[in-house]
């Protein structure tokens, strides 16, 4: 009994640790997949009018298994073939957020609805593709992680993100 009462609270900081970190590690996943899946729409929607929507919710489909957390933002960026980030403020990123009621920046996709934070105007979708020269484009998702049992270092909650860049293929020829 003295012993078991000596290692019960180790082993118990050791359970609830894989624990936590699975679950982090899940999201986290989910979040690249995500990533990746809304990158892999945005290089074959190129210059189609709703692009973003179609973006918006491919990415979003891909995060509808997490149980805990919340998407705190999409960006949909122009990127090169390094996958260089332009920033959350430039004029080739176009940010989102989820919907929050009284925003009047609302943008309207089927089955969900999106606060336009920041539209970059030199990454309208019709601009998207051109004859010069090749282009990329990039997805962010940034994903607020909230931890499970709240128990000593896993209380409150951890934002990632994950990008996904992939090059632009223009519209077949009509």
């Amino acid at each position: 009994m003295v012993e078991f009462s000596m290692i019960f609270g180790f082993l118990l900081m050791i359970a609830l640790g894989a624990f936590e970190y699975g679950m982090l590690f899940r999201d986290w996943m989910t979040v690249t997949i995500a990533a990746r899946e809304g990158g892999r729409v945005a290089a074959s929607a190129a210059n189609y009018g709703d692009a973003d929507c179609v973006i918006l919710e491919a990415a979003t489909g891909a995060l509808q298994s997490l149980g805990s957390g919340q998407v705190e933002e999409v960006l949909i960026y122009r990127s090169d073939a390094t996958g260089t980030y332009p920033g959350p403020s430039s004029s080739l990123t176009r940010r989102y957020s989820p919907f929050t009621p009284g925003d009047p920046s609302l943008v309207v996709c089927t089955g969900s609805q999106w606060n336009a934070e920041h539209l970059g105007t030199g990454w309208d979708p019709a601009d998207r593709v051109s004859a010069a020269g090749v282009h990329w484009t990039g997805v962010r998702v940034s994903f607020e992680h909230e931890w499970y049992t709240d128990f000593l270092w896993w209380s409150g909650a951890v934002d990632f993100s994950d990008d996904a860049v992939f090059r632009l293929e223009p519209p077949a020829p009509t």
